[in-house]
């Protein structure tokens, strides 16, 4: 869908700006979740490495533009173009999700003393967020740009092991609430329930490029 809104629009107008903006945007939270994750996971003391609360400002300000320059594009052009201004809208909802959780995981940390670390959870929580953070997203990013259809598809087709992999760990500590430190398995099932949502909302973008706009965010028939 994504490769069809850019055959269809020149560079000059406003739409194409809009896309330029969304690309920003799904870089600016791919970068806030990647410091997040370090945050809880690699430090002692909730140590940040960029200002996330900027970032997402930032993110807040490219989807008010985005909104502003699709709606002043349809009110020159016409409905005719409400088609493909329909997906970005889509877009950029899913893409600001991703930032508010990045923004969760951030308070984690704040609330979490010390790292978090689960030790029977550990390895495969860190295989969630190596896949999501140095393949899923960056991948994500470069088949919105490309308007790669195939490729999309089967970023999704290869990760849906993300979700439901969280919600086994989220199960599994539910029965273990009784067994150690409580508020570690409670941040930590949480935490998993964030890195699927943020999984979740970034395969949806992908949805976007893979499949017309009546199948957007549908994953399951890929």
């Amino acid at each position: 869908m994504i490769k069809a809104l850019r055959s269809f629009f020149n560079k000059e107008t406003l739409l194409e700006q809009a896309i330029q903006d969304t690309h920003a945007m799904l870089s600016n939270v791919h970068v806030m979740v990647e410091s997040a994750v370090k945050s809880l996971r690699h430090s002692d003391t909730a140590e940040l490495d960029i200002d996330v609360a900027a970032m997402d400002a930032a993110v807040n300000t490219y989807e008010e533009g985005v909104r502003r320059k699709v709606f002043t594009h349809l009110s020159v052009m016409g409905s005719d173009h409400i088609y493909p201004a329909l997906v970005l809208i889509s877009i950029i909802i899913d893409v600001e999700r991703i930032g508010d959780y990045a923004k969760n995981i951030v308070v984690l940390a704040g609330r979490h003393p010390g790292r978090l670390s689960v030790p029977r959870h550990d390895a495969e929580l860190t295989r969630i967020e190596t896949a999501l953070i140095e393949r899923v997203m960056p991948e994500g990013r470069r088949n919105f740009e490309e308007g790669n259809e195939q490729a999309a598809a089967e970023l999704i087709r290869e990760h849906r092991w993300i979700g439901r992999s969280c919600e086994d760990i989220t199960q599994q500590l539910s029965s273990e609430v009784h067994e150690g430190d409580s508020r570690t398995l409670v941040c930590t099932a949480l935490y998993a329930r964030y890195l699927k949502r943020v999984t979740s909302h970034w395969l949806n973008v992908q949805t976007a490029v893979a499949n017309p706009f009546d199948r957007i965010g549908v994953k399951k028939d890929i």
